[in-house]
């Protein structure tokens, strides 16, 4: 049995972690960390402190250890989550077709990521930027996506996977958390609807809650 230990900032990316760990059953340890203020409880770790850049020398969260191996990077932890528990078909088959264009959706992500941060920071994107930049302009990369989930309910297939998970909380942070302009519309907001719907993401963001007070003493 592989032993995992997940480290996180209660409200951080580590909310899609906890999110697929608890669609996937997962018996976890959890290491908390924090930012190193005067409010934080004296359990947990600092983002900065040695223990944890011996975990992830970026300083960043969410990280998991399987057993000695850590993996870092959102999509990454939840793709490796996904491929740990089969049984419960949160990626296609590994030699399914399907599979094919999970990995698509899973690196397209990270266009979207560069582009709503582009656009929330000014960034220009025409000219010699668009045909270098791998997302090319904000609103063909966005318009990818809304035309995509206009026409499916899941990101990949016909059922949910880990991939919905990471999509709903990017969407959630640059729609409801750091609203992005030009982003919202009502087919990403019933795709997040639909998903957070669901009783692991309810169990998700009570645990988050709880600690948030913990750690405010709020």
């Amino acid at each position: 049995m592989t032993q995992l230990t997940f480290y996180t900032y209660p409200k951080s990316r580590g909310i899609s972690v906890l999110w697929m760990l608890k669609e996937c059953g997962a018996k976890f340890d959890t290491v908390l960390l924090s930012y190193g203020d005067a409010a934080t409880p004296a359990d947990y770790l600092t983002l900065q402190s040695a223990d944890y850049l011996a975990v992830n020398p970026m300083g960043k969260v969410p990280a998991l250890k399987a057993d000695n191996t850590v993996i870092t990077e959102t999509a990454a932890i939840v793709t490796f989550l996904a491929e740990q528990f089969p049984d419960k078909n949160l990626i296609p088959a590994a030699d399914s077709l399907a599979r094919g264009e999970y990995y698509r959706w899973l690196c397209f992500a990270i266009h979207l990521e560069y582009a709503a941060f582009d656009r929330l920071h000014q960034v220009p994107t025409d000219g010699d930027r668009r045909k270098g930049i791998g997302y090319g302009d904000f609103d063909t990369a966005f318009g990818v996506l809304r035309d995509h989930l206009a026409r499916h309910d899941f990101i990949v297939g016909n059922q949910f996977s880990a991939l919905d998970i990471y999509y709903t909380m990017l969407l959630t942070q640059f729609m409801r958390v750091m609203p992005v302009e030009g982003i919202a519309c009502d087919v990403l907001d019933a795709y997040i609807n639909r998903h957070t719907a669901r009783p692991a993401f309810g169990e998700t963001m009570a645990w988050v809650g709880a600690e948030m007070a913990k750690m405010t003493g709020k």
